[in-house]
């Protein structure tokens, strides 16, 4: 099973060194998986690429571009220029990130992943909202490059009003994609913010919690 971790991320940059602390941790996910940083902000600091090189991926990728829909295309647009440029391909899985979304328990991800890695769903899909059925998580979802038989996200990618996680759900239901929703909170509601229930996976924008919990591990 090879996977691929890929971060699209703007403005974030400590997220990255922090994003590194876990997957050093994860060892079992590390083995079997490749590192890309996709950013779209071309003026971020030089930061990222020491971030970058401290990645310990045996295979890792760091590609800033100055292309940049905005803050509601930003995301899907770099999924869809992943599949332009080809990057994919060889991957049984992408697992898509925000970078601050990190990986606090591998093996429930793996858990997943090997659950589902001979059926024929394309997409692993979770909700952050109990009641919001169309609202897709974009900040984390899974799919199978190999089964992905068209680049769906460059679809109205310049005409799209809604939300990227509606957006990403209509895609997914105009093509007609096998999907499957993989739990995630307990409660499928993100708020608050902590490591979810299912995934061990911690989205968290006050970077002061996540060092605080850094630091104690490494007490």
């Amino acid at each position: 099973m090879k996977i691929l971790l890929y971060l699209t991320g703007y403005r974030h940059l400590k997220e990255y060194e922090f994003f590194n602390f876990f997957y050093e941790k994860n060892t079992a996910l590390k083995e079997i998986s490749d590192v890309f940083f996709y950013c779209n902000n071309s003026e971020i600091s030089e930061d990222i690429v020491k971030y970058y090189k401290n990645n310990s991926s045996k295979n890792k990728f760091l590609f800033i571009t100055t292309n940049n829909m905005g803050f509601s295309k930003g995301g899907i647009e770099a999924v869809s220029t992943g599949i332009e440029m080809g990057i994919f391909k060889k991957y049984d899985y992408v697992l898509h990130f925000h970078p601050d979304v990190f990986i606090t328990d591998d093996q429930k991800l793996l858990n997943i992943l090997n659950e589902h890695k001979d059926n024929d769903n394309v997409f692993l899909i979770n909700h952050s909202y109990p009641n919001w059925y169309s609202f897709f998580s974009f900040d984390f979802f899974i799919f199978k490059p190999k089964l992905l038989k068209q680049n769906i996200f460059i679809e109205d990618i310049e005409t799209y009003q809604e939300h990227p996680e509606v957006h990403l759900h209509n895609l997914i239901h105009k093509y007609n994609i096998k999907y499957e929703i993989i739990k995630r909170y307990d409660n499928n509601d993100w708020q608050p913010r902590r490591i979810d229930d299912s995934l061990g996976l911690w989205h968290e924008h006050e970077l002061e919690k996540v060092e605080k919990y850094i630091n104690d591990m490494n007490l």
